[in-house]
């Protein structure tokens, strides 16, 4: 995709490619982040991307090693074009609006920003693209090597983006073809895991409320040192899943609750959080936290013994250093909140339905997996009582007690409507499951 197979592209923006000599616009990779845009925005004599089937585009990654550099084959083929261009980008899956390492400019390949700078980016995304848009002779195909420095970290899977124009060397985006593809790479099996420091335990406490009771299937923390080096932290996403579940070692540890191995959803230096598996509700419980996890070099915290396992330990999740519940309007992205607390928040009114978060409420019909996404509805087996200002809501007002779609099979959802009568304020709401109930002091902000 060089300048001059871009005119149209061109005029949309003179003044960016002009100050910019042979750097193309960036965000034609097809990625979705960037809307999908293709060069057959310009180049669409034949249609959108891919639609002349005698041509192609291959991308040719390994998976990566942190810090460690590797060639990128990008191959266009068609057997008539005669000048070939490309453009390409790497993100990680966990968190596609940053740059996923880094491109290394040649004299025939060009990195470009999202502003349509050269690079470095300084954070966003990169783009590699052709300076030279070779010709050749009809010869059926062109190779684009790129040198990418991966990540000096890991950061689950990896997926380039890549589109190509394969073209007829008219000098105009008439009667040439656009293709795209992705390929998305791992964590090298080579990687290895080099945490030096033993794994301390100093507590564990439910990972909504932060108070000691907790449950099967319910959402665990773990306080302690040696998890990660210093200033790291690793927070688990699509990237990490694995079978549409969460891992159960994360960033080189693992967690052990009775033998069995735990998901594992957040790691930094002195915090683990973690699904409990299915284990029986009763303790003692044991607690093992491995660093270099499955390694010949595992580094194993002493067992610590929880005992304060129950069969239900329903908690609402909070917003961090406050008693105000993680909840919304339903429907919406909406914090039900202060918006001294959470910007963009504001209080609920009576009659209004909000969706309230927590964990530990039990079984679920269907029933899903300890660290499994929930993949639709659903609900809770066990009856469920809602207070809110004192009112305890009829079943009528309950209109969803179930697992939050979507979401890790530890996180429930009720989405419950405010009652007439409730008053200005703070208002304290309480769930109860199987005779437990919520953490006391928990409230929602309620304006008439």
């Amino acid at each position: 995709m060089r300048r001059h197979l871009l005119l149209c592209l061109f005029a949309a923006a003179p003044i960016i490619l002009l100050a910019f000599a042979g750097i193309n616009p960036a965000g034609y990779t097809g990625d979705p982040a960037d809307g999908g845009n293709t060069c057959a925005s310009c180049h669409n004599t034949y249609g959108p991307a891919n639609s002349d089937l005698q041509g192609s585009l291959a991308i040719m990654a390994a998976d990566y090693l942190p810090g460690t550099a590797q060639t990128i084959r990008v191959t266009v083929t068609h057997p008539t074009a005669v000048r070939w261009g490309f453009q390409l980008t790497a993100r990680s899956i966990n968190n596609p609006a940053v740059a996923a390492g880094t491109f290394v400019a040649t004299s025939d390949t060009a990195v470009v920003c999202p502003s349509n700078t050269a690079a470095p980016c300084g954070g966003p995304p990169e783009f590699a693209e052709d300076t030279l848009a070779p010709s050749t002779g009809p010869v059926g195909s062109y190779e684009f090597d790129v040198t990418w420095n991966p990540p000096t970290s890991e950061v689950g899977r990896i997926v380039f983006y890549g589109a190509a124009v394969a073209a007829d060397g008219n000098g105009s985006p008439t009667n040439d073809r656009v293709y795209t593809a992705s390929t998305t790479i791992s964590l090298s099996a080579k990687t290895s895991c080099s945490l030096s420091q033993r794994p301390v335990i100093r507590t564990a406490v439910n990972g909504a409320s932060f108070q000691p009771a907790f449950s099967p299937g319910s959402m665990l923390t773990i306080f302690g040192s040696g998890f990660q080096a210093s200033g790291h932290t690793r927070t688990a996403g699509p990237g990490d899943y694995v079978g549409n579940s969460f891992p159960t070692v994360l960033s080189c540890i693992g967690v052990l609750v009775n033998g069995k191995a735990a998901p594992v959803t957040y790691v930094d230096p002195g915090q683990i959080n973690i699904q409990v598996p299915n284990i029986a509700p009763s303790g003692p419980v044991t607690l093992v936290v491995a660093g270099n996890a499955g390694g010949a070099n595992e580094l194993d915290s002493d067992v610590a013994t929880l005992s304060n396992i129950q069969p239900y330990a329903p908690a609402f999740f909070v917003f961090a250093n406050t008693t105000s519940i993680a909840a919304q309007f339903a429907n919406s992205a909406t914090p039900v909140a202060d918006p001294s607390i959470v910007p963009g928040g504001h209080a609920a009114k009576p009659g209004d339905v909000v969706t309230l978060y927590g964990a530990g409420f039990g079984a679920t019909n269907p029933a899903v997996d300890a660290g499994a996404l929930a993949s639709g509805i659903a609900t809770i087996t066990t009856p469920v009582t809602v207070t809110i200002g004192g009112v305890t809501l009829p079943p009528s007002d309950v209109l969803y007690a179930g697992l939050s779609p979507g979401s890790i099979s530890g996180l429930y959802q009720f989405n419950v409507r405010i009652p007439t009568s409730a008053p200005n304020g703070n208002v304290p709401v309480s769930i109860q499951a199987g005779g437990y109930s919520t953490q006391p002091g928990a409230t929602i902000p309620v304006q008439q």
